[in-house]
């Protein structure tokens, strides 16, 4: 449990519940592509960030102090780039059908796939690629698609299925979570 007025940095891949139901609580997802930077992964467990970044959390109220937010925090971690052949095709939206497809993209093994994602991004292939999936879908949502057009922009097979992986990566469905959320997808540039 975070202490009152405290940030928690929550890293990639770990499991964990934001609570009790009813505090208010505000989540930044950063994409890890965001600084171009990936985390050097000293501690792959939640930790508790500065007071001065704890306090600027609080008091943003636009998608601009969001990123300029996100920066501060990005530039604070240690890092080195992600790999560039990877960087490069998580652009391409034919190879992110799945991870053998992201790997013959890049003439890599899947092994060897698995080995740089899991070192640039702290998460296996496949989570990466639903992570862009979600971008995806709510990049549409911002632009007020409909639900069925964000799953189809998100590369979902159908409405049920972006419900569901919603639903497993934020514990929210789309009619009862989003119904009151400013979904925000930035251009990472």
């Amino acid at each position: 449990m975070a202490p009152t007025g405290k940030a928690i940095h929550i890293p990639a891949g770990q499991t964990h519940s934001i609570g009790p139901e009813g505090r208010l609580t505000r989540s930044i997802y950063i994409d890890p592509r965001f600084s171009g930077i990936r985390n050097d992964q000293q501690c792959n467990q939640p930790a508790c960030l500065s007071d001065d970044l704890s306090a600027a959390l609080e008091h943003i109220t636009d998608t601009n102090q969001a990123r300029d937010w996100a920066k501060r925090f990005a530039g604070r971690l240690p890092g080195s780039a992600i790999d560039s052949r990877l960087q490069k095709a998580l652009g391409n939206v034919r190879a992110l059908a799945n991870p053998a497809a992201l790997a013959r993209e890049l003439a890599l093994s899947p092994t060897r796939l698995r080995e740089i994602v899991k070192a640039d991004f702290g998460v296996p292939p496949s989570k990466l690629l639903q992570w862009l999936q979600l971008l995806g879908a709510a990049k549409a949502m911002e632009a007020s698609s409909s639900l069925a057009d964000a799953a189809a922009a998100g590369g979902f097979a159908d409405q049920a299925h972006f419900t569901r992986r919603l639903q497993q990566w934020f514990g929210v469905t789309p009619k009862i979570g989003l119904s009151g959320l400013e979904v925000s997808v930035d251009d990472l540039s």
